[in-house]
This record gives structure tokens, C-alpha cells and sequence, in this order.
């Protein structure tokens, strides 16, 4: 019986005497239920074309017109709110890494169905080693890994690195976010030369890690990026003008 087989089999074993509960509504039976899988919120048809975040019909987002982003585009299937936040605080903060395959999954048939970008290399947004040392994994590597088995995407992790320890972004306004992350970054020019480099992160919120990632990226001498998360964040309501105002 090979190692794949074996783990599975613990896993059924494991499920059998403790039954997983529901990461956002606690229902037994699964680590996400039915249910709750089709109540995630998808971003919808009328989204800003740089971050990717959801607009009302004819306006704009002021957000990404002030920001001049340096990667090409940013998509999300879903908005960072009720079970597709759930899953993802599950998997970062209490280690439940069954929850990958379900998220890229959902991720993988999204490219599928909307993107499927011209791409030479999948890299995910990698963590500084002390933090995934005390993590014990980097959660953004676990779904990009999925995501390239998925759909056979290059994918390759020591493409990017992250040069230097910052402050926890959460709780951090944008401008702080983008000055805690700068310089951060380093990318391999032997790796991404020339390459159409896709980026991948379990959440964008104010797209502050895929700038200063994607700065790293074009500086080694990438030839574009395109970023690609789980959820985003709903953008402010009141970065949103109508295109007659």
C-alpha cells in the first residue's frame, strides 16, 4: 500500500471516531458542509478589471485609480465573508490543511471557467522562515501547489522569497500595510526572466502583498504578473464613484 493510500485511509479512520464539524456553521458530517459551500459569495459579473474587487453597475474603482498597481490584474471567485472567510481563518490560524483541496478546487475551476491567463510559472506569496517555521506551513504554497496539480500549471515556490520578518498585516490600514511590506521581497532572475508569472494568495484585501510581490517579480526581470486569490475583500463604498461623477 503506497504513503498516498495509507494517509487516506487514516484520514477515513480519523473521521470515523472524531466526525468533522462544519468550519463556519459547526454541523458534523464535514470540514464544510454542503450547505455552506453553496452560500459562498461569489464576486460577481461587475468587478474593477486591476483588483478584481466587486462594483456596482457604471462606477469605478478610485481604490485601484490612485494605487497604479505594477501587477496587470488581481481576480477572486469569492468575497472574504461568511464560509469562504471561515475556511480560510481555518486553514492560516488553526493548521485544518483538509480545507486545501476544497479551496483549490474551487479556485482551479474558476481559471478554468474565467482566466485561464497566458502563464509561464505559477509562484504562491511565500512567508518569511521564521513565520512558517512557527506556522509549520505557508498557506498560499499549499493552495498554489493544489491549484498546478489541478490544472497543470508550471508551479515553482523558490521563485519568490521573502527577504525579511514584518508586522502582521491584519489590523493595519492600507498606506501601513504598504510601508510594512515594502522591500520585503526577493525574486530569483534565473526563474522568472521573461516569464508571465502567476501569483497566488489565499486573500487579497489591500492588495499591498500582490504590489510589492509583483514589484519583486518585474524587477527580476518577469515579464508581467497576474494575481489570482481565493476571496478578496469588498472594496470601501466609498472608493466607488459612478462614471458620471
Amino acid at each position: 500500500m503506497t504513503g498516498e493510500k495509507i494517509r487516506k485511509l487514516l484520514e477515513k479512520v480519523v473521521d470515523w471516531v472524531y466526525p468533522p464539524h462544519c468550519v463556519n456553521c459547526g454541523e458534523p458530517g464535514a470540514l464544510i458542509c454542503e450547505n455552506c459551500l453553496s452560500q459562498l459569495q461569489p464576486v460577481g459579473e461587475h468587478f474593477c478589471p486591476t483588483c478584481g474587487k466587486p462594483l456596482k453597475p457604471r462606477h469605478f474603482c478610485r481604490h485601484c485609480s490612485g494605487a497604479e498597481f505594477p501587477f496587470q490584474s488581481s481576480r477572486a471567485p469569492y468575497l472574504y465573508e461568511g464560509p469562504a472567510k471561515a475556511m480560510i481563518k481555518a486553514l492560516k490560524y488553526k493548521g485544518t490543511l483538509a480545507l486545501v483541496p476544497i479551496m483549490a478546487k474551487k479556485l482551479s475551476d474558476f481559471w478554468r471557467t474565467n482566466l485561464q491567463w497566458d502563464t509561464d510559472l505559477t509562484v504562491p506569496v511565500p512567508l518569511a522562515r521564521d513565520r512558517k517555521a512557527q506556522r509549520g506551513f505557508n498557506q498560499s504554497d499549499l493552495i498554489a501547489k493544489a491549484f498546478c496539480r489541478n490544472t497543470g500549471l508550471k508551479y515553482d515556490p523558490r521563485a519568490l522569497m521573502k527577504i525579511r520578518e514584518t508586522l502582521q498585516q491584519v489590523g493595519l490600514n492600507a498606506e501601513e500595510r504598504r510601508e510594512n511590506l515594502s522591500g520585503a521581497f526577493a525574486a530569483e532572475p534565473s526563474l522568472v526572466r521573461e516569464k508571465r508569472i502567476l501569483l497566488i494568495d489565499d486573500v487579497m484585501t489591500t492588495g499591498s502583498t500582490f504590489a510589492e510581490c509583483s514589484a519583486a517579480l518585474l524587477e527580476a526581470g518577469a515579464s508581467t504578473v497576474m494575481c489570482l486569490s481565493v476571496a478578496t475583500t469588498p472594496v470601501d463604498r466609498g472608493k466607488q464613484k459612478t462614471l458620471d461623477s
